[in-house]
This record gives structure tokens, sequence and C-alpha cells, in this order.
């Protein structure tokens, strides 16, 4: 009966953070519908989400990837074998350095941003692009730091909060974006009042997380009571230099990216005949935004809330040298990750356009700019059961205390991303960036989970095949399944109204395609909710 709690217990959480999740990406994906209806794909919403990705890319390196990374597996040592007290005087050290070390870049960063937006000659384009980068700035320090506090909350096994603060910026977003509409008519002073309140939505974000991990006694204290965790302290800093190099690497290129297609641009590059080739249109870095967020629904509803419920759990297998159910939790991992990625992969590739109409083909939004967004989210989609195994990957040999591996690792995935990039965008176009960096990150999956077979999976490879050959026939039938009903739907096109059509051609193929998968894959002998529970191992 014990075993049995065991492997019942062993994702415990995974339903309420991917719920919670799921509800997080709707809200994320009204308020990018607002936002593409209400900016279309010209220069405005590029200079936005230009000027989002930085304090975006902090949140991920130091609010959600690397500090964490560093942080959660010291936290828990802490709290399994000195107690409570300890685990917070762990967190009061790690608060203030990073506190600190936050507050010095955005001062450097704000004053850079303010004389380049006074002293230089700016075009209306560039000048708002700075303007929006200054506002947006300081959501870095109150993002990263809710995201410490999380770390420390998943270090509890608590999951609801910090998956909910998300929302709670969606939510924030939308109100700023219908307040905007109300007061102003002028794109850029309707951005800019959205840049402002995002800053309050942050506000908001580290209140809710500061709030409940008071409850677990874990907060910031005197400064005067940080020497007493200083070693610790500065043993997560010390990982956090090779953990951020290489837990970064998808937002590094991610980021390399979107300055790419900022650049592309034929303004930008007027009279410059060996760039020519590599010319983009306006619009681009927008549908690339747009596209990244679309690929972010599946990864985020179900990898990153399955990293989250699965990363405590590798730190303390690893602290306790459990190598048995540090390798059950591994193979459990990937096997989701190949039951559930690869035919959201598929399914996201064949549904792009359609998706892309439903979501975002309103107001300013034409139907060049839609084209453009449903080839990026094709392009993305591919990739989402790769992104998601190498996340789950990762997250072992930091569990482990292994920070350089996923560095080298990931220093080849940036060499390869900008030569596949430059490789690929003459022929390809703005498809080229997220198809670039699915490659690399294919190429980094594969290094990475050589490594895993030869040092963490006890149980071998071949508890694999049962099901990659099984989700490979579901899928297969699903995706014939899916495009044969999308195909039947375009029939009914003018026998619909216009958003009715739209919500048709993607509720009933996803249905349909959903439908035929689970049958398959029960048909075949796989049951998914004994999957969740425990990992199938070979018979």
């Amino acid at each position: 009966m014990d075993g049995q709690r065991k492997h019942v217990n062993r994702l415990k959480g995974l339903k309420v953070v991917s719920l919670l999740t799921l509800l997080s990406r709707f809200t994320g994906l009204a308020r990018d519908a607002l936002m593409a209806s209400l900016f279309g794909a010209g220069w405005v919403l590029d200079a936005f989400t230009v000027a989002f990705r930085v304090p975006n890319l902090f949140r991920r390196l130091f609010g959600e990837g690397a500090m964490t990374a560093a942080f959660l597996p010291e936290f828990v040592r802490a709290d399994q074998e000195r107690g409570r007290a300890a685990a917070a005087d762990l967190f009061n050290g790690v608060a203030w350095r990073l506190l600190t070390i936050l507050v010095i870049f955005l001062a450097a960063a704000e004053f850079v941003l303010l004389g380049t937006w006074l002293l230089v000659p700016l075009s209306e384009r560039s000048a708002l692009l700075c303007e929006l980068s200054l506002i947006l700035m300081p959501y870095m320090v109150l993002i990263c730091m809710a995201g410490l506090y999380s770390a420390a909350l998943n270090g509890m096994q608590h999951f609801a909060v910090p998956t909910m603060t998300s929302m709670v910026l969606n939510i924030v977003w939308l109100v700023a974006g219908l307040i905007a509409i109300l007061l102003y008519s002028s794109d850029a002073s309707r951005v800019r009042l959205i840049a402002a309140c995002l800053v309050a939505g942050g506000v908001l974000q580290l209140a809710m997380t500061v709030w409940k991990a008071s409850r677990y006694s874990i907060r910031m204290r005197s400064r005067r009571t940080v020497a007493a965790s200083h070693n610790n302290t500065a043993r997560v800093f010390r990982a956090m230099g090779p953990v951020l190099i290489g837990l970064s690497i998808t937002q590094i290129n991610g980021l390399i990216d979107g300055l790419l297609a900022w650049t592309l641009v034929s303004p930008n590059l007027n009279g410059n005949t060996f760039f020519s080739r590599f010319l983009l249109p306006e619009g681009t870095a927008a549908s690339l935004y747009l596209g990244q967020r679309l690929f972010q629904f599946p990864l985020g509803v179900f990898a990153v809330a399955l990293g989250t419920v699965l990363f405590p759990r590798f730190a303390r297998h690893a602290a306790a040298g459990d190598h048995e159910e540090l390798s059950r939790d591994v193979l459990h991992g990937l096997q989701l990750v190949l039951v559930v990625g690869i035919p959201a992969s598929v399914g996201l590739w064949f549904m792009a356009e359609s998706i892309t109409n439903l979501l975002f083909r309103y107001g300013q939004f034409g139907a060049s700019a839609s084209h453009m967004t449903a080839r990026m989210i094709a392009a993305y989609g591919l990739g989402v059961w790769v992104v998601s195994g190498l996340l789950i990957a990762n997250r072992v040999f930091y569990a482990a205390g292994d920070q350089v591996t996923p560095m080298r690792q990931g220093l080849i995935c940036v060499g390869l991303n900008l030569m596949f990039d430059f490789l690929l965008l003459p022929v390809l176009g703005g498809p080229a960036l997220p198809v670039a960096s699915m490659l690399a990150t294919l190429f980094q999956l594969g290094l990475a989970l050589e490594v895993l077979r030869t040092r963490f999976l006890v149980i071998g490879h071949s508890a694999f095949v049962p099901v990659l050959w099984r989700t490979a026939l579901a899928t297969l039938l699903m995706s014939l399944a899916g495009l044969a009903v999308l195909t039947l739907v375009t029939q009914w096109e003018n026998s619909l109204g216009d958003f009715t059509y739209r919500l048709v051609k993607v509720v009933v193929p996803v249905t349909a395609a959903v439908i035929v998968y689970a049958v398959v894959l029960s048909v075949v002998g796989m049951s998914l909710t004994q999957l969740l529970k425990e990992p199938g191992l070979p018979k």
C-alpha cells in the first residue's frame, strides 16, 4: 500500500498547476488578441514587444530560471537537513543579494535609456521603443523578486499562488487595454498606458507571493541577519553563473530572434546590398512574439507545470542519494513529454492558421499579418515536445548539482541558432527564426538525453519504446482525422457567420483530433490517466 501511495502522489500538485496555468494561458490569449486588434502587426506593437522582452527575459532567467534552479535545491536541502529556520535564513540572504543586484542594474539601464532618449536623435519608432523600455524596466525587479518567493513556495510544495501570478498580470493587462481604448485615440498613448499598468501589475504579483510566503515563515528580514547564511547564499550565487547561461539559452535565442526581426526590416537597411536577401517585412517582430505566445500555451499548461512539480522531487531524491526514485521520476517526466508533447506539436502545426484567424484577425490585424503569424505558430509548434523534453532534462542536472553540463550544451545551441538563422532566412523568410531555434534546441536535447542515459537512468531506454510507438501511431491517426474534419468544415464558410465559422473551424477539428487520439491510445493498451499516476515500464 505504501508503494502504491508513493506512485499515486508522485505528481501531486500537477492538476492544480495545470488548471491554473490553463486559466492563465486563456487570459494571456485574450490579452494578446486585444493587443493585436488594437495595434495590428505594425511598428507600435513591434516596439512594445521588443521593449517587454528585456524585463521578461530577466523574469525567465532570474525569476523563474537560473535563480530558481540554483536556489531551490539549496533551499530544499536546508529545510530537510537543518529545519525551516535555516531555510528561512537562506531565503533572506539570497533575497537581499538578488534585490541589490537588480536595483543596481535597473539604475544603470534607466540612466542609459534616459540619456539616449534625451540626447540622441531618434526616429519616431525608436523613440517609442526607448520610452516603453524606460516605463517597463522596473517590472524586472518586481517580477524577479516575486519569482524568488515563488521558488520558496514551490519548495514548500505550495504551487497555487505562484501559478496564479501570471493570470493576475493578464487581467491587469486586459483592464489596462480597455481603459486605454476609452481614454486615448492615439496608438502611442494607449501603449504607454498599458506599459505603466503592467508595472502596477508587477506590484500586485509581488504582494501576493510575499503574503503567502509569510504564512510559511519565509520573509525578508533585517540585513543584519544575512550573515548567518552567508556561505549558503554565496553557494547559490556561485551556482547561478553556469545555470544562468545554461537555462537561459531558449530565452537568449528568443531575444536574438526578436532583435533580428526588429532590425532586418527595410527602413533600417535601406541601401545595404549585403543584407538585402535577409530583409523582413514590418510586423515580423509582432508576429514572432504572437507565435511564441501560442507556442507557450501547451508548453506552459503541460511542460512548465510538470517541471514545476517534478523539480522539488528531483532535488529531494538527489539530496537523499536515492538514484532509483530519481530515475523513476525522470522516466515518468520524459514519458509524459512524449505522450502529450508530440500530439501537441503536430496539432499546433496543422491548426496554426485556424487558431490565428480566431484569436487575432480583427481590427487592424488583417489577412497579411494573420498569415505571417500563422506561419510563425506552425514553425514554433513543431518544437513543443523538444522544448518540453529539454526543460525536464535540465532540471535533473540542476537538482543533482551539475550546472556545467547544460551550460556547455546551451552555448553550442546559441551558436547553432545563429548559424541556422542566417542559412535559413534567405530561404524561409520570417519563419526561419523559429525553425532555427527549434533545430538548435533539438540538437541540445539529443546531447542532454545521452548524458541522462549514462548518468541518471537506472531504468533502461527500453522503457520509452512502448510509449513511443503507441504515441506515434495515435498521433498519425489523430492528424489524419483532424485534417479530414478541417477540410470538411471549410465547406461551411458561406453558411455560418464570420466569428461562428472561425470558432467552429478550431473547436470541431481539435475535438475530433483529441477524441481519436484518446481512443487509439486506449485501443493500443495505454491509459493516460494511469500514466499520470506512475511511469509505464516495459513489460
